[in-house]
């Protein structure tokens, strides 16, 4: 009994993963392609002719079937459906499109659907490229190559003759429009180190060249006079309707197929038609190959392939398995719905986000009305319903001549930028992305990280930033618990220069993406816990838009203004930084990783680009302030209008040398988590700031409502904090994201329902984990619960002990941390100066501020406090860092 055959199934190949299969695979596509020739001379290939499908009406256009079938070790058969519409051209639509599909040789089924103008274009320059390598004579190798016609099939000839073992010492180039032609030369000369010609007429470039191609679209013949060709070139009739037949008969003609190339009023063909013979043609390429015919050296010598179906169908098989291998194929579910009447059907894998349930606090009785008095909340509107999308496609159109972003020294225009995000989505779209996926997107900042944001925001996908220099474990990590379904590389982690979409695994048991409440997910940041194993925070569109409204607005953010992009990518201020301007049709100006990791560089592109709106982590501004200090220009960053700070916290006496160097300049302190969409409060630095212990955070952002709570361990209920004491800050409003993707006990943990507010447009509040107080100025930071420690018996916030000494004239920056490796638990001062300091002095400075049992007995002098990826202070590198959580 035969054994049952597999259930057919059916794929997509996009045209971006054809063209990311064939590059840089030239010599191996030649040598395909020269096998397929010898399988079809030997009988081994089934190739009727092709169907010609013309309209009267429109007599130029013509739509292609090419039938075909492969024999050998991997039969395969199918049919090439090519279209060329020349009037396309006038609507600024490509010429010619094609796909391809396979069939499988046992069932019969047609098992992908490949882009095929890529695999049309590269069989036919690879097959010329292989004509050219086996009818060069030895005695007569051509030193000029001449091209009539510049098009992208002159393009792709070009490429493959360059991948053979010829060499040539002048190219010259020739269109019936100049400047095309002169364009192209261009274009050749930045790659070609021999000198280069644009010819003003036919005859002119023939005359002077060896080896002829043409790559046109003649529909008749303009190529007269065999005199042109007296010196005996190499022809290559790509275009296969240029030569008069009184060329062709004073020829060497040599053929891919007989019966296929004489018909189409083809220049054969013509010839044909007024001899009444075909003995002007003196053989086929598999009777060159095979050495069966000689090729003189005293003839002109013309190729014309008119293109077999079997040449598509190898090299279409060929990269439909590359593209399974590398998992770049796009399945597609229940395609053959009458399977199922054998078949049970087989489910897909849903791609929906997933509501969970979230539980309110518990509260103490009568606290929630307390909590709702003391909280404080911005209940101005902003613009959420909108897309970053849709401003970038507006803006394009009104004014596509806009700066958008300045890279490189180079500049980018709305209509450049967007018309890139269309390429990107397309790319993304054609792999079968769509809404609900999570792409994992590895790449440095460039302009391409928000068109690809875009991109993905109109397809319906969530954005998810990777960093290409973490461990590899910590990547797969990311990627299995974020279940990505898509990881982009581009930038220089592309191979090209677009970007490398790779499939994942699409199976059943990816993690959920949380998607309860208002607003669709839409991106996905990374972030380390406590426990060291980081979560991926998700936030909707309309946290999203929420945010970059209020920058916008909380900014006065305009058209005129220049934004620094300066953050890693897995900070989520960076979101912001390449997004927020687009709203209002500012610029980004791009710093890449050189200029970031120099403070000098940093002050100078900052100067040279004219930015007026930036944003770091404290740690970079005091880089950049100490650069301007030791600097002997009077004013520095004359353009800078807002600076921010934000990430950590920024001290008075950084506020203080900030103001003292940048006195034009707004100084902004921001906060927020990443789990509400990024800052959730802004506040304007005065001088009155100056002498406090700690600056405030402010007031919060449009949308926005924060509350702070105080927590009985007894009742195991939380109340309202007394006005002006301290407790934990909660979030609530439109930032709040959506909870951690692929992780219910984190969410859990820390995602509640929003009993506070029953109008919340989302439903949830967020418990941030920071220690805040709320007075008259807004919100005060106070550091970090999981920073308060018992030393002694004493409670103690390490945040303050570091605010307190952060005064200190000398002292650049600090962290304390809690050692016990003594056997007792000792406070450990670690800090920079920029003088030598006496231990003893430093203590007494505290002392004069806070208590004796929150003055640290050990002090550790650094060069540098170890930092995070993002700028922050890395606590846990701290040498002999132990800290303990506050037990009551």
């Amino acid at each position: 009994m035969e054994a049952q055959r597999p259930l057919p199934t059916f794929s997509v190949v996009s045209g971006a993963t054809v063209h990311t299969v064939v590059e840089h695979r030239h010599r191996e596509i030649m040598d395909l392609v020269e096998r397929t020739y010898r399988l079809h001379g030997d009988g081994r290939t089934t190739s009727p002719p092709s169907c010609f499908l013309r309209s009267s009406d429109s007599p130029r256009d013509r739509v292609i079937a090419l039938p075909a079938a492969l024999g050998g070790k991997e039969p395969v058969s199918g049919v090439t459906w090519t279209s060329s519409f020349p009037g396309n051209l006038d609507s600024a639509i490509p010429r010619a499109s094609a796909v391809l599909i396979l069939n499988d040789a046992t069932t019969g089924y047609p098992f992908a659907c490949l882009e095929s103008s890529i695999i049309s274009a590269a069989r036919t320059a690879a097959s010329t490229a292989v004509a050219a390598r086996c009818l060069t004579r030895p005695a007569k190798r051509p030193l000029r190559l001449g091209f009539i016609g510049v098009g992208l099939m002159a393009r792709y000839v070009h490429e493959y003759l360059a991948a053979t073992e010829l060499e040539f010492a002048e190219i010259g180039v020739y269109d019936i429009e100049e400047s095309y032609a002169r364009s192209r030369a261009a274009q050749l000369r930045t790659a070609h180190s021999g000198e280069v010609t644009v010819h003003d007429t036919a005859e002119q470039l023939i005359r002077n060249s060896d080896l002829v191609v043409l790559a046109t679209t003649a529909a008749e013949p303009y190529l007269h006079d065999p005199a042109w060709f007296e010196h005996h070139p190499l022809v290559l009739n790509v275009s296969l309707r240029d030569l008069d037949p009184a060329v062709i008969l004073s020829s060497v003609n040599i053929v891919d197929d007989v019966e296929h190339v004489l018909r189409a009023n083809t220049s054969v063909h013509l010839t044909e038609q007024r001899t009444g013979d075909r003995g002007f043609v003196h053989g086929t390429l598999y009777d060159v190959l095979t050495g069966r015919f000689d090729v003189p050296t005293d003839r002109t010598v013309v190729f014309s392939p008119f293109g077999l179906g079997v040449l598509d169908l190898a090299l279409g098989h060929f990269i439909h398995q590359h593209a399974v291998e590398r998992g770049l194929i796009v399945e597609v579910p229940g395609f053959f719905h009458d399977t199922d009447r054998i078949h049970p059907p087989r489910s897909a894998v849903p791609r929906a986000s997933e509501s969970w349930p979230l539980r309110p606090l518990n509260l103490a009785p009568g606290a929630r009305g307390r909590a709702v008095l003391r909280s404080r909340s911005n209940p101005a509107l902003v613009g959420t319903a909108g897309r970053v999308f849709d401003a970038v496609k507006a803006r394009a159109g009104e004014q596509p001549e806009l700066v958008a972003f300045v890279e490189d020294g180079n500049v980018i225009t709305y209509g450049r930028f967007f018309e890139r995000a269309l390429e990107i989505r397309a790319l993304l779209a054609g792999q079968g992305c769509g809404a609900g996926d999570v792409v994992a997107c590895a790449g440095t900042r460039t302009s391409d990280t928000a068109a690809l944001f875009i991109a993905l925001e109109d397809l319906g996908a969530l954005y998810l930033p990777v960093d290409p220099g973490w461990p590899a474990a910590r990547v797969e990590d990311v990627l299995r618990r974020s279940g990505s379904r898509f990881v982009v590389e581009y930038g220089r982690q592309a191979p090209t220069d677009d970007p490398f979409i790779r499939a994942l695994d699409s199976g059943a048991g990816r993690p959920a993406v949380p998607g309860a409440g208002e607003g669709d997910p839409r991106y996905v940041i990374f972030t380390s816990g406590s426990t060291g194993r980081p979560k991926g925070a998700v936030v909707d569109q309309t946290g999203l838009m929420n945010h970059l409204w209020a920058k916008v607005h909380d900014l006065g953010l305009t058209a005129d203004d220049a934004v620094a992009f300066t953050a890693p990518l897995v900070f989520d201020i960076s979101v912001w930084q390449m997004l927020a301007p687009l709203l209002v049709g500012g610029r980004v100006v791009v710093f890449p990783d050189d200029v970031m990791l120099f403070p000098r560089r940093l002050l100078r592109t900052l100067e040279r680009q004219e930015v007026t709106v930036a944003e770091m982590v404290p740690t970079l501004v005091t880089a950049l302030v100490q650069e301007a200090e030791r600097s002997e220009d009077s004013r520095h960053l004359p353009t800078l209008r807002r600076l921010i700070s934000t990430g950590e916290e920024l001290v008075p006496s950084l506020a203080e040398r900030v103001m003292s160097v940048l006195p034009h300049a707004s100084l902004l302190n921001a906060y927020g988590p990443t789990e509400c969409s990024d800052d959730v409060t802004h506040h304007v630095v005065t001088g009155a700031d100056l002498s406090r212990t700690r600056l405030p955070v402010g007031q919060p952002v449009a949308g926005a409502a924060l509350y702070v709570l105080v927590h009985d361990a007894e009742t195991d209920t939380w109340d309202a904090a007394e006005p002006g004491r301290a407790g934990e800050l909660f979030v609530g409003g439109r930032p709040v994201g959506h909870g951690y993707v692929g992780d219910a006990t984190a969410t859990s943990g820390a995602f509640f329902l929003d009993t506070f507010d029953p109008r919340s447009p989302t439903g949830r509040l967020y418990r941030t984990g920071d220690l805040a107080r709320i007075d008259e100025d807004g919100v005060h930071y106070l550091g970090r619960t999981d920073r308060q420690v018992k030393v002694g018996g004493v409670r103690i916030e390490l945040g303050e002990v570091e605010a307190v000494l952060s005064r200190h004239t000398w002292v650049e920056s600090c962290a304390v941390s809690v050692s016990d490796d003594t056997g007792r638990a000792e406070l450990v001062v670690h800090y920079v100066a920029s003088e030598e300091l006496q231990v003893d002095d430093l203590q007494k400075y505290l002392a004069a501020s806070l208590p004796a049992d929150m003055v640290p007995k050990r002090w550790v002098r650094m060069a540098a406090l170890p930092l995070t990826q993002n700028g922050k202070v890395d606590h846990r590198s701290l040498p002999g860092r132990k800290d303990r959580a506050a037990t009551t």
